[in-house]
């Protein structure tokens, strides 16, 4: 196996400035920073962490912690941060949150960054603390003393709203009462907008596809039902859409729909969604910046906000007659 020693050898330069051109310390030249990385990859260089941390005190290492893996939403933006952290010569390592404490700990990884709610007095967020490790807390509603990413959820549901009354409509339902956080956005921008809400028209679902299936499929039709639905993720909204289908509905004809999260399945699904979230790119490289600030000791903002962005499709569109006037005109 290639070593440093072996890299400063053909290089005809010291140890210490392969070590350096290695971990892109700006005091090396970067001609020849740039000759030693092609030798490096050209014998197939690995890098031994523990090595490296000895040298420089950093691992190099950025620790991913989610609560679950289950949706799309999650594999995206896993795949994002890595990227971006590569871009910075940084390597992401991905644990859940139950399993995750010891596997930081004993990688000695420089940061983390933990995806969800964690207040600081919290047995979680206190095992993380004992680390003495940089922390950026992403996606979190509750309040916490840690820095953290913040996505307006209750922006992107505004939008959402405010969107689907232009197009005409008067009757907006969310499907999907599992996130407080999107129910209470939900029944505040009813009011901001100056529309009604009722408590029937929040259809209770959890987050899954066949939790979104089961809302629609087993919804009475009356002639109050919403002529627009919002469903509150990604998984649960293409449910609802195949359910709505197949009880004889036109999208967006009858009924429009605009699913909470963007990513590009929405896009394939079998009529291409209209979506409001965050764009999870940039969540990822935003993310990046600031765990990579604490990291070097920078100061950062207590509160970061990401805003959702509205992206408009097929399956929204003016409310119609035969809409307006009841569930009974469709048959």
């Amino acid at each position: 196996m290639t070593t440093i020693k072996d890299i400063a050898k053909i290089a005809g330069v010291s140890y210490s400035t392969v070590s350096k051109a290695l971990h892109n310390n700006p005091v090396v030249k970067e001609e020849t920073r740039k000759r030693i990385w092609e030798i490096a990859e050209a014998h197939n260089y690995r890098r031994n962490f523990l090595a490296s941390q000895l040298v420089s005190g950093r691992s190099q290492l950025v620790g991913l912690v989610l609560d679950n893996v289950g949706n799309p939403v999650f594999a995206d933006l896993t795949t994002y941060i890595h990227e971006a952290l590569l871009e910075n010569q940084y390597h992401m390592v991905l644990a859940l949150s139950r399993q995750s404490v010891d596997l930081m700990a004993n990688l000695r990884v420089d940061g983390l960054i933990y995806w969800g709610n964690l207040t600081q007095d919290s047995d979680l967020a206190q095992q993380f603390i004992s680390l003495k490790r940089p922390i950026l807390v992403l996606g979190n509603d509750e309040p916490t003393d840690l820095p953290s990413l913040k996505i307006n959820r209750k922006g992107g549901i505004l939008t959402a709203i405010k969107y689907l009354k232009g197009l005409g409509h008067r009757h907006i339902g969310l499907i999907g009462n599992s996130q407080e956080i999107k129910v209470q956005a939900f029944r505040e921008s009813l009011r901001e907008a100056k529309l009604s809400y009722r408590q029937a028209v929040v259809l209770a679902s959890r987050t899954t596809w066949e939790d979104g299936y089961r809302a629609v499929k087993e919804m009475d039709l009356d002639d109050k039902m919403p002529t627009a639905w919002i469903g509150v993720n990604n998984l649960v909204t293409q449910g609802a859409l195949r359910a709505f289908l197949e009880r004889g509905f036109k999208i967006p004809r009858d009924i429009s729909l605009v699913g909470y999260d963007e990513l590009p399945e929405m896009e394939r699904a079998e009529i291409p969604l209209t979506t409001v979230g965050p764009p999870l790119r940039s969540v990822a490289e935003t993310a990046t910046h600031l765990i990579l600030a604490l990291i070097e000791g920078r100061a950062v903002s207590h509160e970061t906000w990401i805003e959702p962005v509205l992206q408009i499709r097929q399956s929204t569109g003016p409310v119609s007659m035969a809409a307006s006037e009841g569930p009974a005109k469709w048959a």
